[in-house]
C-alpha cells in the first residue's frame, strides 16, 4: 500500500496527481474520521463545556514540546535556507501566539498544564520524538519523514477548522483556537508543506519513500486515537 509502485499505479491516468493527495487517500478511513470528529462539531456549536475544552487543551499542550523539537530537527535537516526560514517562522508562531492561547486557556478555566497524559497522548509524543531523532536510510528520507508528520498535523487541523460552522457566542478562547487553524497564513503554510513534501518524496529511493508513506499513515492513526481518547465518539 505504501510503495512507490502503489503510488505510480494510483497516479496513472489522473490529471496532475499529487503524492500528498495519495497519502491522504491511503490513510482513509482514519483521515476523514479525524476531520469529522465530534469534538470539533461540539466545539463549534458551543456544546463543548469549558471544563472539557480545558481538559482537551491540556492534553494537546503535551505535544508542544516534542513538536517544537521536531521542527528544530527539520530546520537542521532542511536542504536550503528557504525551508529554514518558513519553518522558523512557524516555530515562532507556535512559541508565541499558539502558546499564549494555551496559557490563557489554562488560566481562564483554572487548570494546570502539569497533568498525567493519556496513553494516546503519550504514544503521539513518542512518535514526534522518534521522528525527530530517528535514523532513516538517508538524510533526504529523514527530512521527508519529518515533513510527512508536519503535513498530517497541520493539514488535518486546517481541514477540520475550515469544515465546521461556528455558532455565535462561543467562548473567546474557543473562537481563538479555531482562528489559529483557519486563517490565510495557516492555509499558506499548509500549502507550502504539501508542496515541499511532494517535491522531496519524488526524489526518494524506494525504501525511503515507503518509510515516509508509512510514517504519514501512522501519524494519521495517532491523531484519530488521540481525539477519540480526549472526546470519545458516541
Amino acid at each position: 500500500m505504501t510503495s512507490r509502485t502503489n503510488w505510480q499505479t494510483w497516479a496513472a491516468g489522473r490529471e496532475a496527481p499529487r503524492i500528498t493527495d495519495w497519502l491522504r487517500e491511503i490513510s482513509e478511513p482514519d483521515w476523514s474520521a479525524t476531520v469529522q470528529h465530534p469534538l470539533f462539531d461540539d466545539l463549534a456549536s458551543g456544546r463543548l463545556e469549558g471544563a472539557r475544552f480545558a481538559a482537551y487543551m491540556v492534553q494537546d499542550y503535551g505535544f508542544v514540546d516534542p513538536f517544537t523539537a521536531l521542527i528544530g530537527h527539520a530546520i537542521g535537516h532542511a536542504p536550503n535556507m528557504e525551508d529554514r526560514v518558513v519553518l522558523g517562522q512557524f516555530m515562532g508562531m507556535l512559541t508565541s501566539d499558539e502558546n499564549s492561547t494555551f496559557q490563557r486557556t489554562f488560566e481562564a478555566f483554572g487548570v494546570s498544564a502539569r497533568t498525567e497524559y493519556l496513553p494516546a497522548t503519550r504514544d503521539f509524543r513518542k512518535l514526534l520524538r522518534d521522528t525527530g531523532t530517528g535514523r532513516a536510510p538517508s538524510g533526504e528520507g529523514r527530512y521527508a519523514e519529518m515533513l510527512a508528520v508536519l503535513v498530517v498535523t497541520e493539514w488535518l487541523y486546517l481541514d477540520w477548522a475550515t469544515r465546521i460552522s461556528r455558532a455565535e457566542g462561543l467562548h473567546p478562547l474557543m473562537d481563538e483556537w479555531i482562528d489559529l487553524h483557519d486563517n490565510p497564513d495557516f492555509r499558506a503554510f499548509v500549502d507550502w508543506l504539501r508542496r515541499r513534501l511532494d517535491e522531496e518524496a519524488a526524489g526518494l529511493d524506494d525504501a525511503d519513500f515507503s518509510r515516509m508513506a508509512e510514517r504519514f499513515r501512522e501519524t494519521v492513526a495517532k491523531e484519530l486515537a488521540f481525539h477519540d481518547a480526549v472526546h470519545p465518539r458516541r
